[in-house]
């Protein structure tokens, strides 16, 4: 029971750290065609165009490339077990922020030559962390909660009974 729960936790993050990379790469692909260039610009968006000064990206495609992350991490969870709209949410949310975090320290420190360690507390103020964290929070919760497994008697064992009279139970 406790190796199927770490299979399944493992499953999870790598598919998360896929539909990160995912949400990332769409938006790069966005900006290379010029696609969605409507709304309010997000600075510091990709990272790694910090230096070229084109890093800021604009809100609609931002929309376009990370509801979409969300909606497919929002299924995924829900495919390992995670049932419920609040728990996904959460996770799928969480887990981007952590990985945009970590990433973004990471990018920041090989563009300016200094430690990653000195970028962290960068992280949390920028926009471009938290924006495409919420929005993949947001396609994840789109994703409705799985039906409840309905228990069916097995051949052979007891009927069960109903509480209020205390009569067999309809199969």
């Amino acid at each position: 029971m406790r190796t199927l729960r770490a299979q399944r936790i493992v499953a999870g993050a790598v598919a998360l750290f896929a539909v990160v990379v995912a949400g990332v790469g769409w938006l790069y692909l966005l900006r290379d065609v010029g696609a969605l260039a409507a709304g309010p610009r997000v600075p510091e968006a990709l990272p790694l165009q910090r230096l070229a000064h084109a890093d800021a990206q604009p809100l609609v495609r931002l929309l376009a490339a990370w509801l979409p992350a969300g909606l497919v991490a929002g299924a995924v969870l829900r495919a390992l077990g995670a049932v419920e709209r609040g728990p996904r949410v959460v996770i799928a949310g969480a887990f981007t922020v952590v990985v945009l975090h970590v990433t973004g320290a990471l990018l920041d420190s090989i563009t300016a030559g200094v430690s990653m360690g000195r970028h962290l507390a960068d992280q949390p103020g920028r926009p471009a962390t938290w924006v495409p964290a919420l929005l993949v929070a947001a396609g994840a919760a789109l994703i409705p909660a799985a039906p409840r497994a309905q228990a069916v008697p097995l051949a052979g064992a007891p009927v069960a009974r109903r509480l209020d009279t205390g009569e067999a139970a309809a199969p």
